[in-house]
């Protein structure tokens, strides 16, 4: 017998790497390190940000869509002035009863206070 062995054969005293241990500390290493990432980002909601003019935006267009006939068909042209009281004014497109596009015009008045929003819808004509 020869020392020389077949290709693809080893010899029995001849053990294959372990890669599982380094493959189970980069995966390790990149959970924490998302866990970090996420922690230190402050991805989390405190609830509404009073002088955030978008949020009072979508408020109000919320109310607005709970007037309409047909919602999904709502356009907003919308903005937004004020701090804490909002005044959000602009106009909607939307689909009414018979399948006609209509413009309306609107106004809100938006309270954001704390982790409540009020919203009191001014004109819609």
């Amino acid at each position: 017998m020869s020392d020389r062995t077949l290709p693809g054969i080893r010899p029995r005293g001849d053990k294959k790497p372990k890669y599982w241990p380094w493959w189970l500390a980069l995966l390790g290493g990149a959970v924490l390190l998302s866990v970090i990432i996420g922690v230190s980002s402050g991805a989390h909601d405190d609830g509404y940000d009073s002088n955030n003019e978008y949020e009072a935006i979508a408020q109000c267009e919320a109310a607005i869509e709970n007037r309409l006939k047909a919602p999904s068909t709502a356009s907003f042209d919308s903005s937004a002035t004020g701090s804490g009281t909002w005044i959000v004014s602009g106009t909607v497109d939307a689909e009414n009863s018979f399948g006609a596009m209509v413009r309306n015009a609107f106004e809100c008045s938006v309270i954001i206070d704390g982790e409540h929003a009020r919203t009191k819808i001014n004109y819609f004509e």
